[in-house]
């Protein structure tokens, strides 16, 4: 069985630009593909975990999203990421199958990919980010941005570690392996 890594998309790996779909507006922290590299060479499978409720609320389409991912996918520059999983249902609607809290995209890529969950991580800003990987077994890492709200607190009391940023985060996941080995 496979290790992984979820990563969360806005603000985890990229700045978070609501309803983003110019992408001329990606950005991507300095460095990420280089600590990226160092999680596959370790052998980790990475995938991207997302909302994108913009789309239930008519205010981007499939299309402009993937254009979005495609960019982040090429500014990388690198093939990374096994696969990229997308929910895109609003917060209101009845039956949210996919959407994060519910763990159902990091299933999805364990039928397809064979994930350990018990050896695998979910890196996240937002308290669904958390909630996902707890729901679907997995150690969580809760980016806190300081934030005072009661969100942010929970996130905090949740999560199995907590850190300032998401190469805070991939070091934790490396800090794992060696304090193993």
């Amino acid at each position: 069985m496979n290790r992984a890594v979820f990563f969360d998309r806005d603000d985890t790996l990229i700045r978070n630009v609501p309803y983003l779909k110019n992408d001329e507006l990606i950005e991507i922290p300095q460095g990420l593909e280089v600590y990226l590299s160092r999680l596959k060479q370790v052998g980790f499978l990475l995938f991207i975990i997302s909302n994108q409720s913009g789309v239930a609320r008519g205010l981007l389409t499939p299309e402009d999203v993937e254009k979005v991912n495609k960019k982040l996918l090429e500014k990388l520059g690198g093939t990374f990421f096994e696969k990229i999983y997308l929910s895109y249902e609003g917060p209101s609607q009845e039956l949210n199958w996919d959407r994060k809290p519910q763990p159902t995209m990091i299933w999805k890529a364990a039928t397809e990919y064979d994930v350990d969950f018990e050896k695998s991580f979910f890196v996240g800003d937002r308290l669904a980010d958390i909630l996902c990987g707890r729901n679907g077994g997995c150690r969580t890492i809760f980016i806190d941005q300081g934030k005072k709200d009661l969100e942010s607190y929970i996130s905090r009391r949740l999560s199995t570690f907590i850190v300032n940023s998401v190469f805070e985060a991939i070091e934790k996941i490396l800090s794992t392996l060696t304090l193993k080995e």
